[in-house]
């Protein structure tokens, strides 16, 4: 798949004493605004039939399991991601498929044991891992499992993606997607542990990949630029804002400096139709009445609902080029 072109930007004319003139509407100006000069333009936008919004369960590492399902349960969510941590209720299907159930919600995706603090489960071998994961999804009814990039060191690992993953796979029905890492800096220096750290290496190499806004701040990438990159591939994208400090911090959607209106716009300009799971630090809502981290869940679930349906203000919408 390869994406449409990005319109270019409108820039309106101003009248000789300073003022704001009226626009002139015109069709080239629509069309570059996102809502088309005629009518099959506006037609095209409005039968876009967004996905639904997911939430990831790898923040919520300090909750018991109960309790973050009850939150995104009452947020208003219908899908999860489920992240495979150290908590053994998380290793075997059967007690987050029970839980999930219980109040309405469905596993769509999972994310394998692949941080530091859970390189040992489900073993060390990271193929090893995908199998298992293959698995859960499989159980679960999940479609896909959410990855990382090799290390350097890891060359086995690097030559199964790119020369075996997708067949090895095939008939399980589940897609396993790369996701965009980052490096450390060190003195404005950049120390790489992890392979194909630029969005167009991983397209080169994974057969599908995830996209991770926050994880593309700290490598200081364009997210825009990396969707497109990254399209052709893109499976699944973890959401969240990032203060652009250096530090993965997975804010809240419009609290940083992320153009998060112009990256949604593009995922509706271009009918983007992979799934998308908000990825959300809630480590501060540990110690906090359920309810606050009920409705911090909810706002940004409808931040994203709301702007892929359109309804955004458009000066933060603007396309770049």
């Amino acid at each position: 798949m390869s994406l449409p072109a990005r319109p270019k930007p409108v820039h309106l004319p101003r009248t000789q004493q300073g003022g704001q003139a009226l626009p002139d509407f015109g069709s080239e100006a629509l069309a570059a605004l996102g809502t088309g000069g005629g009518r099959a333009n506006i037609g095209h936008m409005a039968n876009y039939n967004p996905p639904k919004i997911q939430c990831s369960t790898g923040p919520f590492w300090a909750f018991d399991l109960e309790r973050a399902m009850d939150a995104l349960a009452e947020a208003g969510f219908t899908e999860i991601e489920l992240m495979v941590t150290r908590d053994p209720r998380t290793h075997e299907p059967d007690i987050p498929l029970k839980l999930a159930e219980e109040r309405g919600l469905s596993i769509a995706s999972v994310h394998g044991p692949f941080l530091v603090i859970t390189k040992s489960v489900w073993g060390m071998d990271p193929v090893g891992k995908i199998q298992r994961g293959i698995e859960m999804c499989r159980a679960v009814e999940a479609d896909t499992l959410v990855v990382h990039p090799p290390f350097l060191w890891e060359r086995s690992y690097a030559t199964w993606v790119t020369e075996e993953a997708e067949e090895s796979f095939a008939d399980s029905g589940v897609k396993v997607a790369v996701e965009t890492m980052y490096p450390k800096w060190v003195a404005g220096r950049k120390l790489r542990g992890y392979r194909w750290l630029l969005p167009a290496e991983l397209a080169d190499e994974a057969p599908h990949v995830a996209l991770d806004t926050s994880h593309l701040s700290v490598s200081r990438e364009d997210i825009l630029d990396a969707y497109e990159t990254l399209a052709p591939r893109l499976t699944h994208i973890h959401l969240s804002d990032n203060a652009g400090d250096g530090k993965d911090g997975h804010m809240e959607l419009g609290k940083g400096i992320l153009p998060l209106e112009r990256f949604l716009g593009e995922l509706r300009r271009t009918k983007y139709a992979g799934a998308i799971s908000l990825e959300l630090s809630v480590s501060r809502y540990v110690q906090r009445p359920q309810k606050e981290l009920v409705e911090m869940l909810a706002r940004n679930r409808g931040y994203v609902e709301e702007r892929l349906k359109g309804r955004s203000r458009i000066s933060k919408g603007l396309p770049r080029r």
